[in-house]
């Protein structure tokens, strides 16, 4: 699945998750990051820099999204196996005796 399908379904999935994403420019002043997540008066944001390419805004809503509670969110096959093996990679792994 390209990247250009991909991004507005991921798009749609954090507003069903109530989460707005934007996108500006991160790279002017002090600010020098390809985006993140935060609180802002009490609703999530998600805030990509606007210049990145397409793959890169993807990749960067995936890390995102993969942290969420996203099951109950309709989504190809394709996209909810990515954020699953994203996911899988960012629990701890527990120590063994």
């Amino acid at each position: 699945m390209k990247d250009e399908i991909i991004l507005p379904l991921l798009e749609e999935a954090a507003e069903k998750l109530s989460v707005k994403v934007y996108y500006d420019d991160l790279r002017k002043g002090e600010v020098n990051t390809p985006g993140g997540s935060c609180m802002l008066r009490g609703e999530r944001r998600i805030i990509i820099h606007k210049k990145l390419y397409t793959r890169e805004k993807v990749d960067i809503l995936m890390e995102i999204l993969s942290e969420m509670d996203f099951e109950d969110v309709h989504l190809p096959v394709e996209i909810r196996e990515r954020l699953d093996k994203i996911k899988a990679k960012q629990k701890p792994v527990a120590a063994s005796h």
